[in-house]
C-alpha cells in the first residue's frame, strides 16, 4: 500500500515537473521576444538640439536655474529637455533639431527677440526598425517663432508647440510662425498644415496653407482666418530655379572664371549655393519678379535665411561693393519716383578707412553693411516699409523685383529660404 502511494506521489511530482517546465518555456518562447520586440519599439536617443544666438546675446538656462550666455559669432550649445531659451530686445536665436550623428534637419527654429522657449522633449528611436516618430515638444510662455520643418523621409515627426492659451501639433513639412502673448496666442501656416488645440475650451481648428488661427485666452481656436500673403514664389528653392532667373557673370578679369549658381540639398533641404574661385571681381544676380501692389497692405516682411560659408575680401571690398550678398528690392514709393533698396551682409573683416561699412558707389536706399557669423545660418527679418522710412525714403506702393546679389573675388553663399510677407 505504501509503495502504491509513494508510486502516485513520484507521478504527480513528474507531471508538476514536467507541466511546470512546459509553463516556463512558453512563458519565456513568448516573453523574450514580446520584450525584445517592445525595447526595440521604445527605447530611444535624444534628438540633437543646438542652438546658437544669431543676433546679441542669448540666455539658456538649464534645468537648476544656472544660466550660460550665447554671443552672437561664438559657438553654439546642445541644449536638454528641461533646459529654456530666453532672448532680449535686442537678441534672437536658431535652433537646429537633427537626429544624433545624421545630417538630417528635422526642424528649424528662428527665436526672435523677448521670447522665452523651453525644450521640453527631443526624443527619437533608437533602433531604426522601430515603428516610433520622432518627437520635438516646446514650450513657448512668450514671444515669436518661426519654424520650419522639412520633408520628412521615411521616419515620420510630431512636432507639438504648447503655450498658455493652446497645444499646437505638427506632423506635416512646411513653414509656420508662433506668436505669443499674454492674452493670446496666434498661428499662421505658410505651407504646410497643423492643429491647434485650445486649452480653456479643449476643441480644436485645423490650418492649412495660407491660414491662420487664433486663441485668445480662456477661449476657444477662432479661424481659419486671412493670412499674410508671401510675394515670393519657390522662395525655398523646392523646385530648384523656377521662377528665378540668372544673369549672366559679371567677372572683372578676362582670364579668370565665373562660379557656379545651383541648388543643393543638403539634409534633404534645397538649398541655393552659389560659389566662386578666383582672382578679381566678379558677381552674379539672382532675380525674381514680382510686380505686386502693396500700398494698401499694414505691414511688409522680408525674411531671408543664408550663410556665408567662405569671403576672402574683408568686409565688402574698398567701396563696399563687393559683399558676398546684397538683398535688394526694385520699388516704386508712394510718390511715383522708382527706387532701390538694398542691404549687404559680409562675415570676414572689420569697417575702417579702406574698408567701409556701406557703399560709396551704390545710389541705393541701404543702411550699414551687417555683420554676420562665417559658416553660420543666419536669419535677417525687417517689416521693409518701416525700414524705408527709417531711413528718410517714401515707403513702397509697388513692389516690382527682390534680387539676390553675389560678389567678391572668392566667395561661397548658401540661401535657404526668401519670403516677402504683406499682411492685408
Amino acid at each position: 500500500m505504501f509503495e502504491e502511494k509513494s508510486k502516485v506521489e513520484r507521478q504527480r511530482l513528474a507531471w508538476m515537473i514536467l507541466l511546470g517546465s512546459f509553463f516556463i518555456c512558453m512563458v519565456v518562447t513568448i516573453a523574450v521576444p514580446v520584450t525584445a520586440n517592445a525595447l526595440v519599439q521604445n527605447l530611444t536617443e535624444s534628438l540633437s538640439t543646438f542652438v546658437q544666438a544669431n543676433q546679441g546675446t542669448v540666455g539658456v538656462d538649464d534645468a537648476r536655474g544656472n544660466r550660460t550666455a550665447l554671443l552672437a559669432g561664438e559657438n553654439g550649445k546642445q541644449i536638454a529637455p528641461g533646459e529654456r531659451v530666453l532672448t532680449g530686445d535686442t537678441a534672437s536665436a536658431l535652433i537646429a533639431v537633427n537626429p544624433p550623428n545624421v545630417e538630417q534637419l528635422l526642424a528649424r527654429v528662428q527665436v526672435f527677440s523677448n521670447t522665452d522657449l523651453t525644450l521640453v522633449e527631443a526624443d527619437t528611436p533608437r533602433f531604426g526598425v522601430s515603428d516610433r516618430m520622432h518627437t520635438l515638444t516646446l514650450a513657448v510662455d512668450n514671444g515669436r517663432i518661426r519654424l520650419t520643418v522639412p520633408d520628412f523621409g521615411e521616419r515620420p515627426s510630431q512636432i507639438t508647440i504648447s503655450t498658455p492659451q493652446s497645444d499646437i501639433t505638427i506632423q506635416t513639412a512646411g513653414q509656420y510662425t508662433i506668436i505669443v502673448g499674454t492674452e493670446e496666442t496666434q498661428v499662421t501656416v505658410q505651407s504646410g498644415r497643423l492643429v491647434v488645440l485650445a486649452e480653456a475650451s479643449q476643441t480644436s481648428l485645423s490650418l492649412a496653407e495660407n491660414q491662420r488661427g487664433m486663441v485668445p485666452t480662456g477661449s476657444g481656436p477662432v479661424g481659419p482666418l486671412e493670412t499674410e500673403r508671401n510675394l515670393i514664389v519657390n522662395g525655398d528653392f523646392s523646385e530648384q530655379l523656377s521662377r528665378w532667373t540668372i544673369f549672366p557673370w559679371n567677372v572683372e578679369r578676362a582670364d579668370q572664371p565665373a562660379g557656379q549658381v545651383r541648388v543643393l540639398d543638403a539634409g534633404d533641404e534645397p538649398r541655393l549655393n552659389v560659389i566662386r574661385q578666383g582672382v578679381g571681381q566678379a558677381d552674379v544676380l539672382v532675380r525674381q519678379s514680382v510686380n505686386q501692389d502693396v500700398a494698401e497692405v499694414e505691414s511688409l516682411r522680408l525674411l531671408v535665411t543664408f550663410r556665408v560659408l567662405n569671403q576672402s575680401l574683408e568686409v565688402c571690398g574698398i567701396l563696399g561693393s563687393e559683399c558676398p550678398l546684397f538683398l535688394r528690392v526694385n520699388y516704386v514709393d508712394g510718390s511715383g519716383f522708382s527706387n532701390t533698396w538694398q542691404h549687404g551682409f559680409y562675415a570676414l573683416g572689420q569697417p575702417n578707412q579702406d574698408r567701409p561699412d556701406g557703399c560709396t558707389s551704390c545710389a541705393m536706399v541701404q543702411d550699414t553693411h551687417e555683420h554676420v557669423p562665417l559658416g553660420q545660418e543666419y536669419f535677417y527679418d525687417i517689416d521693409l516699409a518701416a525700414e524705408i522710412a527709417r531711413q528718410g525714403r517714401v515707403p513702397p506702393r509697388f513692389i516690382e523685383s527682390v534680387i539676390l546679389v553675389f560678389s567678391g573675388h572668392s566667395f561661397e553663399v548658401e540661401v535657404v529660404d526668401v519670403s516677402l510677407l504683406a499682411s492685408d
